[in-house]
């Protein structure tokens, strides 16, 4: 009688995002981003997703937001944002089709929130700084101008990636309604009437624009933060009136 052997199941994408979370909620951002790099390795024998890539940005930002004066790196907010490019850019070589690659509102929204976050703790810290002795505050100044950071640095570059959040949600919409493959995928459904383009597309929605408004509000910039609230407000306004985007409906925390 042959000696049994026993079969074993080969590790795929979501035993890998297990150990992404382990190393993630142990604060082993680098270990995770490492992890996902050989995820990533077309050798590897397993696919990332979007999980994959949300995990260890979520990684960056509470070490982010959780380091001291001391050790806070802001190449933790650049390291977010390249993973986030890296998976816009697979989904977006998938032909928009890909759904385990969509980027999700809450993937834009943690970079969003990062960049957010910057300006607010760059103050804590100079305030932090300034009661120090000289020197220690000479140093932090000299990191602050190394990272070619200042105020409103990041309330302008969490109103970038709501640009981005928003030119992609365009560029899968309109490529979902002229592309003949797409339709004739979903024939069926269209031919229910049940199937619309915009049902399967990422869109931005009133929390990003909160949070780059409260960005730019507490950035301390004056009529020129106002100017920019006023002016994101007009912009969300219009987009709800023309798209008719729930997820854009404005609500009383705009307005605060």
């Amino acid at each position: 009688m042959a000696e049994s052997r026993g079969t074993f199941c080969r590790p795929d994408t979501i035993s890998h995002n297990n150990i992404l979370h382990l190393y993630a909620n142990k604060g082993k951002g680098d270990a995770a981003e490492a992890l996902l790099k050989k995820m990533e390795d077309p050798n590897s024998g397993v696919s990332t997703d979007v999980y994959s890539y949300s995990i260890v940005m979520n990684a960056f930002q509470k070490r982010f937001v959780s380091s001291g004066r001391d050790s806070r790196n802001m190449k933790e907010l650049e390291r977010a944002e390249e993973l986030l490019s890296r998976l816009v850019t697979k989904f977006e070589q998938s032909g928009f089709r890909d759904g385990k690659l969509r980027p999700t509102s809450v993937t834009f929204g943690t970079v969003i929130a990062m960049y957010a976050q910057a300006d607010r703790i760059l103050k804590e810290d100079d305030r932090l700084s300034n009661k120090t002795r000289s020197w220690k505050a000479g140093e932090v100044a000299r990191k602050l101008k190394n990272n070619k950071t200042d105020v409103g640095w990041g309330a302008s570059n969490a109103e970038r990636v709501l640009d981005w959040i928003i030119g992609l949600s365009e560029r899968e919409r309109r490529s979902k309604s002229m592309n003949s493959d797409f339709k004739e995928d979903n024939a069926e459904a269209n031919r229910g009437g049940g199937y619309n383009p915009d049902d399967e597309v990422i869109r931005p929605n009133t929390h990003h624009f909160v949070s780059v408004m409260d960005a730019w509000a507490k950035a301390g910039k004056g009529v020129e933060g106002a100017q920019h609230c006023e002016r994101l407000l007009d912009r969300l306004v219009s987009m709800y009136n023309k798209l008719g985007y729930a997820e854009l409906r404005p609500n009383p925390m705009v307005s605060l």
